[in-house]
């Protein structure tokens, strides 16, 4: 776990193969099944594939909150790794990122997120208190969650 205010990391050992993993967590219609905010996702530009440049849009809700951020694929290395950046193009945007290591038979799988603009009270006027340890909190509910899906 990280201790920075804008970043944090979760890790855990599944006893799936990288590439399993990784197609999993690049599969849109099962990624909102992991996240505890993240309810649906949607391909953008008529994309139909995770790629470097790939857009597509979540649409979260958390509490009575919703709303939907696009993301820009911008890390898409099969069996290693899979980052985005929310929202593309902007200059504090976060960035999510999930590692995969083999490990012996399986992986160990860990998730990153690096949210600047949780450091800039006066860009970010909707800064919740605890949401940085609310997000570190979701990225271990999100890996449970693929545990749990990919050992079934």
């Amino acid at each position: 776990m990280d201790t920075s205010e804008t970043k944090g990391s979760a890790s855990i050992r599944l006893d799936a193969s990288p590439s399993t993993v990784y197609a999993y967590l690049t599969d849109l219609e099962k990624l909102p099944g992991l996240s505890p905010e993240n309810v649906r996702c949607e391909f953008l530009d008529g994309a139909d594939a995770i790629d470097v440049g790939t857009k597509f849009r979540g649409h979260n809700k958390s509490g009575d909150y919703e709303w939907h951020a696009d993301c820009l694929v911008t890390v898409a290395d099969p069996g290693r790794l899979f980052s985005f950046q929310v929202p593309p193009g902007v200059e504090f945007a976060t960035t999510w990122s999930y590692r995969i290591d083999a490990d012996g038979t399986g992986s160990v799988v860990t998730e990153t997120f690096d949210a600047p603009l949780l450091a800039m009270p006066e860009i970010y006027p909707g800064k919740i208190e605890g949401r940085r340890d609310n997000l570190e909190a979701a990225c271990v509910k999100t890996l449970a969650n693929l545990k749990a899906a990919l050992e079934a």
